[in-house]
């Protein structure tokens, strides 16, 4: 038995769907919030369990008779860590075998991206755990650029915060793929950690150039001192916690965090991961 958390995200939602498309028969348990999250998901043949990262009984009950855990990084604004830590110590009391854990790009104790240490303790907790693993370190996702782009293509300009620095962008859904093919082996990448990346980093200057190809229009990118971008986040309605996280996102690709490429994506899937220049195509290709 697999139990996905996370399993109503795009990330979680996704690793199922390929999951059940390798095999049809393999058996899925699902962390809900909740039994109406969870109906869509039965009608795929997937078992769920409600509980949540805050919940540890409900961690405990949704982790029996698991075998392998895909513990999807906690979304919620907080003690990240400190739900991770509930995750584990329930996995090891419940006698899981393998866990999956999807971290962060070269995730290191000095990350500029606030998440990114809490990814980095949770690597920790789960080496210390003495469970095997497999730690998917993710880059930076090609899904959320277009919120970066923002209006820019009625504006003529992304105002953003990341310097010349060039950034790995890969997309979710290979990303997503890339974990059902680790869940459906574990014991073949066990004690393993991937930087998980697609084949190309670019600068958001050449972003910039290659929406203007895809478009038609002239676009150009503006970079800002990173006070601005938080007080453009909280302009937009966000709270200062979000803008604060984001503030750090991009002060963390400016450091280069995100420039970094390698294999592992690609030898995973068997062919070439879906590049941003096409990913963007995809989006904004009328």
């Amino acid at each position: 038995m697999i139990l996905i958390t996370g399993a109503n995200g795009h990330l979680g939602g996704a690793t199922i769907d390929f999951l059940l498309k390798k095999n049809p028969n393999t058996k899925i348990k699902a962390l809900v919030r909740s039994e109406e999250k969870g109906k869509d998901l039965k009608a795929k043949g997937v078992e769920s369990a409600v509980g949540d990262y805050l919940n540890y009984d409900s961690l405990l009950n949704a982790m029996k008779d698991v075998e392998t855990l895909l513990l999807v990084s906690s979304s919620t604004i907080g003690d990240r860590h400190a739900q991770h830590a509930n995750a584990i110590k329930a996995a090891k009391q419940a006698g899981v075998k393998h866990i999956v854990y999807t971290s962060v790009l070269g995730g290191n104790p000095n990350s500029k991206f606030s998440a990114g240490i809490d990814h980095y303790k949770t690597e920790e907790d789960i080496k210390n755990s003495g469970i095997p693993y497999t730690i998917m370190r993710n880059t930076y996702y090609a899904d959320f650029l277009p919120d970066i782009i923002g209006n820019a293509i009625e504006s003529g300009a992304i105002y953003y915060s990341a310097g010349d620095a060039k950034i790995n962008f890969a997309a979710r859904i290979n990303m997503a793929e890339a974990n059902a093919i680790v869940l459906a082996d574990p014991s073949s990448y066990k004690n393993k950690v991937y930087e998980i990346t697609s084949g190309n980093t670019y600068t958001f200057d050449e972003i910039a150039a290659m929406l203007s190809e895809i478009t038609g229009k002239q676009i150009k990118y503006v970079d800002i001192p990173v006070e601005a971008l938080k007080e453009n986040i909280v302009k937009a309605g966000m709270p200062n916690e979000i803008a604060e996280l984001m503030a750090s996102i991009a002060e963390s690709m400016k450091a280069g965090e995100f420039d970094f490429i390698d294999p592992t994506l690609e030898k995973l899937l068997g062919r070439k991961p879906v590049d941003l220049k096409d990913f963007l195509l995809n989006v904004y290709k009328k």
